[in-house]
């Protein structure tokens, strides 16, 4: 497996810092397509439609003007003309399975972009396709995605800083089991790659290890964010899924309509993920394109219906939802096919293809002249391009996502001639996010926060305010701090932190602060700026206190050691047998000696508690033979020169309790062969043996 897919599949998140923060805005003014706008509110989405091995555009789109040139040239695929869904304008018709597109065109809400490809075209599948993922000249080798590298630009913080107050929800959503080079950032992935939200699974359990600043200690850092962030995510979709309810539209039974049919689940579980993938392959048709018989039918044909029955239910839901003025689809494959047919019913790689998009807000007039068809091919034959690929990222960027005029040249790596996508009584000139009919102040200076008029609001940077805390010294002692500053100090401050009065920040302070006296819990502090009324800044902060003090110990008597755990605190005070030293590691081995033990565990901080435990380690006492008649024999280890013996049967009666000298052998013998038959115990001890054994008298 690749590198990028492993941790792709690893899959995408950032964890969560301790302190977050809301942006300088109360979000109930906050545009919902502004360009700093969050994931707590719903906005414009895009799915991006992916049709694997080169989709045959002209059996998708037919110049109808060119009908003859068709058939004298693609005998073998040609589509019946009484077959064809004619678009009554243009000259155009779709292919017979695609009547819901023919559905959406009559109802404004489709738009054809005719003969999309790029300069010096590639007819292998794989480079192709990395081109238009990576946004890229045919000539050039990228590692991102056009998509990965728009996202980044919006969310210079992520992935280090998501999900967080405001975005709490995944920026891109792929769906399948591998990950797109498209959503590739030139620092991480953008895109969480799901198939089944509501089965997901932790994919590792919670940790948080502090690595060291080598080339290792980073990836290892890498791995355990983008962890981290998969947990969170994940919850969110499996949340977001299971909350969602579908009005009852119907989905066929395909793998694509499955795709769409979670994502219209998602939708209306709450999920306001801005950009979704789905995709479909078998487009690469070089044989059985048609059937031969009617080409109308054939694969071709299903592929098409598939899309056809996929987008009609997901679209017939988002109306259900009301949520369908929020949805851009676009179609993109690698390439198309070529214009004559081949002998096995079917076409090989050519260059161009039409892109279709679908949503409420296009400005849906045809982009493009018909494909010019030759009546006669004689070796190989390409359409013209009429667009570059990159014009329609760029008006997708621009014009949907709320790009702005440096967006293009920042994400795609240049300016393209401008294309219109969206309608223009939806276009936003300033790009500020908020459309020219709703925008009351059109000359908004680019990147800047806006209400849901498009009027600037007053801001501050985040690193403006510094907020530091310090934990409380003890369980229950309530004296936590929390110290507060601003950097600007040209205005007047008033801050709000839970459960206290209000503090201002002025000159005659020097904007600092100290809040002290404060138990261990959560916070909030909250920034406002004389003057600005509907500023605010908001941090969530956490004061901790010391946990006790937790210690446990597991002893292996044949190695004679003992394994301790501890928690609560970074370095530990050990008492082995009287003999004290430090530790900062939470497990430890020691060694322990024959007899009696005593560990005495503290911290530097008393009321945290304390440890103490006392370990016996016997010497070895073999019991020989068993079962007996009359007599036993007892092998006594170590080195004590007398011991106490206990004999005793299982009613509890004891028949001999005295104390022995030890020989030389260190073998002592006991009498039984006055005693009745049963089992009986036999406790030795002594300073180096604590031992029971149980011995059987026949």
């Amino acid at each position: 497996m690749k590198r990028r897919t492993f941790i792709h599949q690893l899959a995408h998140a950032a964890a969560m810092p301790t302190l977050f923060s809301s942006f300088g805005i109360n979000p109930l003014n906050l545009s919902s397509y502004s360009l700093l706008s969050n994931t707590l509110q719903d906005g414009n989405i895009l799915i991006v439609l992916l049709l694997n091995g080169g989709n045959d555009g002209l059996n998708m789109v037919i110049p109808l003007n060119m009908k003859s040139n068709l058939h004298s040239v693609r005998p073998n695929v040609v589509l019946p003309d009484n077959k064809i869904l004619s678009l009554g304008t243009n000259d155009l018709g779709l292919h017979p399975s695609l009547s819901f597109f023919k559905s959406l065109h009559d109802e404004k809400r489709l738009k054809i972009v005719h003969s999309v490809g790029y300069k010096n075209p590639s007819y292998s599948h794989f480079r192709s396709m990395d081109i238009l993922q990576t946004a890229s000249d045919s000539h050039q080798y990228l590692n991102s995605g056009w998509l990965g590298r728009y996202l980044e630009n919006k969310h210079p913080e992520f992935p280090e800083a998501y999900p967080s107050e405001n975005y709490p929800h995944p920026l891109a959503l792929e769906m399948g089991w591998n990950s797109s080079l498209q959503f590739t950032g030139t620092k991480s992935f953008t895109s969480i790659v799901s198939s089944t939200p509501d089965n997901f699974y932790e994919i590792i359990n919670e940790f948080d290890n502090h690595y060291p600043s080598t080339n290792l200690g980073e990836k290892l850092t890498y791995l355990q964010l983008m962890a981290k962030q998969s947990n969170a995510y994940g919850e969110v979709l499996k949340e977001t899924y299971n909350k969602g309810a579908l009005s009852g539209v119907e989905f066929p039974r395909s793998n694509l309509a499955d795709q769409f049919k979670i994502i219209a689940k998602l939708i209306s579980g709450g999920l306001n993920t801005r950009i979704y993938k789905v995709e479909i392959g078998g487009f690469d048709t070089h044989g059985s394109q048609v059937d031969p018989s009617d080409h109308t039918k054939g694969e071709h044909a299903n592929l098409l219906s598939q899309i056809n029955n996929a987008v009609q239910a997901f679209m017939q839901e988002m109306d259900a939802q009301k949520k369908s003025d929020k949805i851009l689809g676009m179609t993109l494959t690698e390439f198309g096919r070529t214009v004559h047919s081949n002998g096995t019913n079917g076409t090989d790689h050519g260059t161009v293809s039409p892109m279709l998009f679908f949503g409420n807000k296009l400005d849906t007039s045809v982009l493009g002249e018909n494909p010019n068809i030759p009546s006669r091919i004689d070796g190989q034959y390409d359409l013209n391009r009429q667009f570059d690929y990159r014009q329609l990222y760029q008006a997708v960027i621009n014009q949907w996502l709320g790009g702005t005029s440096t967006t293009s040249s920042e994400v795609l790596f240049k300016d393209f001639d401008n294309v219109q996508l969206i309608a223009k009584e939806y276009a936003d000139l300033d790009g500020d996010g908020v459309g020219d009919p709703y925008d009351l102040c059109n000359n908004t200076t680019p990147g800047a926060l806006v209400d849901i008029h498009g009027c600037e609001l007053f801001n501050l940077p985040q690193d403006n305010y510094e907020v530091t805390v310090i934990s409380a010294t003890c369980l229950g002692s309530s004296n936590g701090s929390i110290q507060i500053s601003a950097t600007a100090q040209q205005h007047t401050y008033n801050v709000t932190i839970s459960g206290q009065d209000s503090i201002t920040l002025s000159t005659e302070n020097d904007h600092h602060a100290i809040i002290s006296g404060l138990a261990a819990g959560s916070y909030q502090v909250c920034f406002t700026v004389l003057g600005q009324e509907n500023y605010q800044q908001c941090f969530g902060v956490q004061i901790s206190e010391p946990a006790p003090l937790s210690a446990s110990s597991k002893v292996n008597y044949s190695n004679k050691t003992v394994h301790l755990s501890m928690d609560g605190s970074t370095a530990y005070t050990l008492k082995l047998n009287g003999k004290s030293f430090v530790t900062t590691d939470d497990e430890l081995y020691l060694d322990l000696k024959t007899g009696l033990n005593t560990i005495e565990i503290a911290t530097d901080l008393s009321c945290q508690g304390s440890y103490f435990e006392e370990i016996f380690v016997s010497e070895e006492v073999l019991a020989y033979p068993n079962p007996t008649i009359d007599w036993v024999q007892l092998y006594v280890g170590g080195s004590d020169p007398n011991v106490k013996l206990q004999l005793s049967d299982l009613m509890g009666r004891v028949y001999v309790s005295q104390e022995f000298e030890v020989p030389v052998n260190r073998t002592l013998e006991l009498q039984m062969n006055s005693y009745p038959s049963g089992m009986y115990f036999i406790q030795v001890q002594g300073a180096q043996v604590k031992s029971t054994l149980k011995v059987i008298k026949e």
